[in-house]
């Protein structure tokens, strides 16, 4: 069953890192408020903030065109679906949004940890290789025209799983 089924879990669609400690975090918000007034923090995590925009490739240009240099905001990822972090779960997903995605390479990144049909946390390789099984591209590691991402992440009492599909350069990275 998809979270966003259920009502709040898809409360966000936006996963900002920052720098870790409260003034950081302050100071990361502040930065996003000013920049994508609209923004929302729906909740926090150490050096986590899941937030929900109106659309989130278009708030990561804002942020690329307008970050001071020195920031506390280290990366900023769009989410496209949020899961259960049962792999069975994220291989559909990630399967209906590369139909949308168009042509070409791809790339599976994992941060966290997924869960077999059972409850048993599996390896990321083991994860990776159940979500890429059916997939019939052609993989490129370096350089994928398609990234794959998913994330792990703890919203309120629940572990679930943020997926991203689509061009790598829409994930904003300001660690050089």
């Amino acid at each position: 069953m998809a979270l966003g089924d259920t009502g709040g879990w898809r409360a966000f669609n936006l996963i900002v890192t920052h720098l870790p400690g409260p003034g950081s975090k302050r100071r990361a918000i502040w930065t996003l408020k000013q920049l994508i007034p609209e923004l929302t923090v729906v909740h926090s995590r150490p050096n986590i903030l899941l937030c929900r925009v109106e659309d989130p490739i278009k708030a990561i240009e804002v942020l690329r065109s307008n970050l001071p240099p020195k920031t506390s905001i280290l990366r900023v990822i769009p989410v496209l679906d949020v899961r259960s972090v049962r792999v069975r779960d994220v291989k559909a997903s990630v399967e209906k949004l590369l139909l949308k995605a168009g042509e070409g390479s791809f790339a599976i990144r994992l941060d966290g940890h997924l869960e077999d049909d059972n409850g048993r946390l599996m390896s990321r390789r083991e994860s990776i290789e159940v979500i890429a099984s059916d997939i019939d591209r052609r993989v490129n590691l370096r350089n994928p025209d398609i990234l794959v991402y998913v994330k792990a992440v703890k919203f309120g009492r629940r572990w679930v799983a943020a997926i991203y599909v689509g061009s790598p350069s829409n994930i904003l990275s300001t660690v050089k």
